[in-house]
Formats: structure tokens, C-alpha cells, sequence
């Protein structure tokens, strides 16, 4: 996450501080992250919303993340036919030869999902 921060640019007509938001890349150099100019509490308010956006959005990804972790786990592959399976895996990209018997194939299958 960046940190954004404000940055004083002066004063308006009326006297009043302006500012603008940016961060510091790695070089320390000062990028704007808008070029609009604002008061402090506008600054202030885009600071906390994108600060916002960010969590939320990390917080999107771990969940996708921890839901697909979920639904491979729930697969029940020992209640699967040789002909599910076989599609199951072609999902996975491995190619079971049905010729075989189930307990192998279920073998195979499981050693896949263990690694």
C-alpha cells in the first residue's frame, strides 16, 4: 500500500492553505497522486478513500483467494465416478487413463492435490 500524504502548495485567493495529495517512490522523488487542488479537508477525505480502496481491495483478493482454496477442498473425489474424475482432473490439466482402477486413479488424484 502506498502511503499518501498532503502536500502544502500555498494559499488561495482568499488566503486560505491549498493543497495537493502524492506519495514518495522509491527514489524519494514526490509523485502526485491527483492534480486537483484542495483544502485541507478535501486532501484529508481522498487520504482515507483511497487508503480505504486499498484495504478493501486486499481484502478482496485474500477472500477470492481463501474461496477457491475452499471449493477444491469441498470436491469430494472419492464419490466421483472414473469418468468424473477423469473430467475433474482435465480441469487441472492431468490426463487419467481410465483403463485403470479407481483406487489408483483416486491415488493419482490425490497425490496431485496434495502437492
Amino acid at each position: 500500500m502506498t502511503d499518501l500524504e498532503m502536500i502544502s502548495i500555498g494559499s488561495n485567493l482568499d488566503g486560505d492553505p491549498v493543497y495537493q495529495v502524492g506519495s514518495r517512490n522509491s527514489d524519494g522523488k514526490m509523485m502526485l497522486a491527483s492534480n486537483t487542488i484542495m483544502t485541507e479537508a478535501e486532501a484529508k477525505a481522498m487520504i482515507a478513500s483511497k487508503a480505504s480502496a486499498e484495504v478493501i481491495e486486499e481484502a478482496e483478493v485474500i477472500e477470492e483467494a481463501e474461496v477457491i482454496e475452499e471449493a477444491e477442498e469441498a470436491v469430494d473425489v472419492d464419490s466421483m465416478s472414473k469418468v468424473q474424475l477423469e473430467a475433474y482432473m482435465r480441469e487441472h490439466g492431468i490426463e487419467l487413463d481410465r483403463r485403470k482402477k479407481k483406487k489408483d486413479l483416486l491415488t493419482q488424484v490425490k497425490a496431485f492435490f496434495k502437492e
